[in-house]
């Protein structure tokens, strides 16, 4: 009795352990989306609208040329003002229909690419996806500010680490913060670069891309799953992967 009580016991402490990490995480996904929203929508870098008279910003206020640029510069890659590193994640801004809340006027999107929410398909190396959501004012001149609301989806997942680690590391060292950068990284799957699309893509059944900052030479290769010690250096423009 006395065994089996402490087997329970054991088995008890272990599920509440695990769920509270896993709340963790999602509390973790759930601040980094409502943090890159803030961010999408009150910093002049990324589509905040700023006033040209009194050079100020309007809290959650967007601009609509700047929404029509950002969907246009970054249709596939998530914008460097709002960029996370440790999460991918694509952005979908709505106007709203006055008369009738349940349907939308005007549609814009912007974010990283291939990116419907992998939760559906079961891909490899996804770990979790959330969704968030504010409401926004979409500004088209100064007697026109429209409802609308901003919905991200952000995921976490193997691919969206490895790509935003080599991102970082290619940005640090394009501003000469790094000259060499030692990481480890575990993968599902084998990865794949196409020079052409700078694109990193799994070989896996379900396969997800990442445009990536720099141009990727992989002298080491990385064709199957497994932990891979890497060595990076920033060399003619471009990132090499030893």
């Amino acid at each position: 009795m006395i065994i089996l009580l402490l087997v329970f016991l054991y088995i008890s402490i272990n599920s509440a352990t695990t769920n509270e990490r896993k709340s963790q995480k999602n509390l973790d996904l759930v601040n980094s989306a409502t943090n890159i929203l803030l961010v999408l929508a009150n910093s002049k870098d990324c589509v905040a609208y700023k006033s040209s008279v009194t050079n100020s910003l309007y809290a959650n206020v967007v601009d609509v040329e700047r929404l029509k640029e950002f969907s246009e510069k970054y249709a596939k890659v998530e914008p460097e003002c709002a960029r996370s590193y440790d999460f991918g994640w694509r952005v979908k801004i709505n106007e709203v229909d006055k008369d009738n809340p349940d349907d939308f006027v005007e549609t814009w999107s912007f974010g990283a690419y291939q990116f419907e929410d992998p939760s559906k398909d079961n891909r490899k190396g996804f770990r979790n996806s959330i969704e968030v959501s504010m409401p926004i004012g979409v500004r088209y001149s100064e007697k026109d500010v429209r409802t609308g609301n901003m919905r991200i989806l952000i995921v976490d997942g193997e691919m969206e680490k490895i790509a935003g680690t080599l991102d970082w590391t290619c940005e640090m060292m394009k501003m000469k913060r790094l000259n060499s950068f030692s990481v480890s990284i575990l993968t599902s799957y084998g990865l794949k670069y196409n020079e052409t699309s700078n694109l990193l893509c799994s070989d896996a059944k379900t396969s997800v891309c990442k445009v990536m900052s720099c141009p990727l030479n992989f002298v080491k290769k990385i064709d199957s799953p497994g932990e891979y010690s890497l060595s990076i250096k920033y060399t003619d423009g471009e990132l090499v992967i030893k």
